[in-house]
């Protein structure tokens, strides 16, 4: 009896199958083609990898037009076979960034190009060599001649980090992206062993420079400046938040030690929930050393949770200067680029009695007078001066606000400004201007009376 799907007309379900199976094929052979540059999407893929890919989208791929060709299983069979062959060869003619320097596994060390007669060479050169042949330092060499053929100042510097888990690889470029400004065409390239390298392009900082910020992925083992590469051991356990019991239980005696910890996380979701659970916490062990942590926080472009590192500032922060220093220039920053300014980071800068912020304050209040009201009066009678230059430009409830700080700073020198005031026709305003000369003349005779 023949099969029932050869009598029947092709269904779309395998009309769109055969589509799949082929177009599959011809996808992953272009990737095989195109994606082995430096840099693209199979870069550091050894061979063996690539091979596998390809031999799994064949077989699928065949399957699939089998499935869609059930009157010429054969003929479909013998095209996807076809197909698969071509693209299984194509890994073996485009090998860029498949190599990393070694044949097999626990092999001897096989050099990939034929090199003419060399020398004698010293010990330390034959162990350079066969370090740089063990790692694969091709796609490090590569970056330091084309940065040197370009003419750049800038440098490349190749991190071996040994035992990573691959899950990690993201956060670990992403911090070394945003420590060190580099490029974001530096990448990884797998190595035997589980060993990764990194390259790291475009950056203006040392090899010691960058061998202390990888010390926060592990034990920085060595550096070898002939290769311009830095050996890492990585402690996994550093990527793995602590216990969430112990991280919160303020009574815990380890809570400021474990707190104090993920503050230096290469993780900023990590830290971010550590500012959060310090600014509640009152500062008891660890002071000096976690205001440092959160003023280099505050420092840090890639930070996007500053007002609440200037929340934590305002518990922690027990000598006002440094603190207040590192918000000011924040806010600077901010208002120069036109940006919302958080109100957290102007209410540390309030505590710490930086009077630096008047200027700013009063630009922010001018645009948005009932949001900054409340802060401008906390500065105190430092931001008098200000105001009374300020106040012949206000009208309507600019002018209101205005009346009420001077209620709340103003001194003697307010009560002219505010006689001008009184005469205008607002019966509001008459209100306001009165209540703020009552204040001000209240705080003077206690001042003369010495309470």
């Amino acid at each position: 009896m023949r099969d029932p799907a050869v009598l029947e007309p092709m269904s779309p379900q395998r009309i769109l199958a055969g589509i799949v199976g082929a177009s599959g094929i011809v996808v992953v052979a272009l990737l095989l083609l195109f994606g082995t540059s430096r840099g693209g999407l199979l870069d550091g893929m050894d061979l063996t990898r690539r091979l596998m890919m390809g031999g799994f989208m064949g077989c699928l791929g065949i399957a699939l037009l089998i499935y869609a060709n059930p009157k010429a299983r054969l003929k479909a069979l013998a095209v996807g076979v076809l197909m698969s062959a071509g693209m299984l060869t194509i890994p073996f003619f485009f090998r860029t960034g498949s190599d990393d320097g070694t044949v097999g596994t626990g092999a001897a060390v096989v050099v990939a190009t034929e090199r003419p007669a060399e020398p004698v060479r010293s010990g330390q050169e034959r162990e350079l060599e066969t370090l740089r042949n063990r790692i694969g330092t091709g796609p490090l060499d590569d970056e330091i001649a084309r940065l040197a053929n370009a003419g750049s100042k800038q440098k490349a510097v190749g991190i071996w980090l040994r035992g990573m888990q691959e899950s990690h690889r993201y956060l670990v470029r992403d911090y070394i992206l945003r420590v060190t400004g580099a490029d974001q065409a530096s990448h990884f390239y797998p190595r035997n062993g589980g060993d990764f390298l990194m390259v790291v392009t475009g950056i203006d900082e040392s090899m010691d420079e960058v061998a202390a910020i990888s010390g926060a992925l592990g034990e920085v083992v060595r550096s070898y400046p002939d290769l311009a590469l830095i050996e890492v051991n990585v402690r996994n356990e550093n990527f793995v938040e602590g216990s969430q019991a112990e991280l919160t239980d303020k009574t815990n005696p380890a809570f400021y030690e474990l707190n104090k910890r993920e503050l230096e996380s290469i993780d900023l979701k990590r830290v971010e929930r550590a500012v959060e659970r310090l600014s509640g916490s009152e500062p008891k062990l660890y002071r000096a050393d976690v205001t440092g942590d959160l003023i280099k926080l505050l420092g840090d472009s890639e930070v996007k949770f500053k007002g609440k590192v200037c929340t934590a500032l305002m518990v922690w922060s027990a000598e006002p200067g440094p603190a207040g220093d590192a918000a000011l220039v924040e806010v600077k920053l901010l208002t120069d680029e036109g940006k919302e300014v958080p109100r957290e980071m102007v209410e540390l800068l309030v505590k710490e009695r930086n009077l630096a912020v008047i200027p700013l304050l009063d630009g922010l209040w001018f645009k948005n007078p009932m949001e900054w009201e409340e802060l401008y009066g906390d500065v105190g009678p430092a931001a008098e001066a200000q105001m009374i230059r300020r106040f012949p430009k206000t009208e309507g409830s600019i002018r209101y606000s205005a009346v009420r700080i001077l209620g709340r700073v103003g001194g003697p020198d307010s009560l002219g400004v505010l006689n001008v005031a009184e005469k205008s026709k607002d019966s509001e305003l008459k209100v306001l201007v009165d209540q703020a000369a009552a204040a001000i003349r209240s705080r003077s005779k206690g001042a003369a009376s010495g309470e």
